[in-house]
């Protein structure tokens, strides 16, 4: 019974991911392109089981550090169904009452769309600080508002903090073009 018991237990850690050990932000070294790219955990408003990068509805943020001039870019990409929008216009964030336009910089369109903009220094400062935080994406037909709860805006703020300790830490890539 305890043998049943402790795998029982084992398989829900597993399932659940309290066995997995996962990081944060991953790391892209790009020496063709004299870049780094870091991309953060997808984070998934609402309710879902599972949250990986490209699902309909999910969040992510993409540093980038440019080797030659050591500029550091952030940006948001937010993935929706294909099936959902007629024309992606752009993504804002209300930060405690403010609203932010987030200038938009790219659309893929696959299986999902991904919507990439960038963040300014300002409102970078200002997520981290929120204690209230709004989503918001707006297409051709209309426009979705999404509060994210308590622990969504802890986790956004966590992986927009941690993606910008590791661009700040990055040191120059040595290239050597022979």
């Amino acid at each position: 019974m305890k043998i049943q018991f402790l795998s029982l237990l084992f398989s829900f850690g597993l399932f659940a991911g309290i066995g997995c050990s996962k990081d944060l932000i991953r790391y892209t070294p790009e020496p063709a392109l004299e870049q780094v790219v870091f991309h953060s955990e997808s984070l998934c408003y609402g309710f879902h089981f599972f949250c990986s990068e490209g699902d309909a509805k999910s969040l992510n943020f993409k540093g980038i550090f440019k080797n030659l001039g050591f500029e550091k870019t952030i940006f948001l990409d937010y993935y929706l169904s294909s099936f959902e929008v007629s024309f992606p216009i752009g993504v804002s964030l209300r930060l405690d009452g403010t609203w932010f336009n987030l200038r938009k910089v790219g659309t893929e369109y696959s299986d999902s769309v991904k919507i990439s903009s960038s963040i300014s220094a300002e409102a970078s400062d200002k997520i981290l600080q929120a204690k209230e935080i709004i989503f918001s994406f707006s297409s051709r037909e209309k426009t979705t508002n999404q509060l994210l709860s308590h622990s969504e805006t802890a986790k956004f703020q966590l992986l927009l903090k941690t993606l910008k300790e590791r661009l700040n830490a990055q040191t120059k890539l040595n290239i050597l073009n022979p």
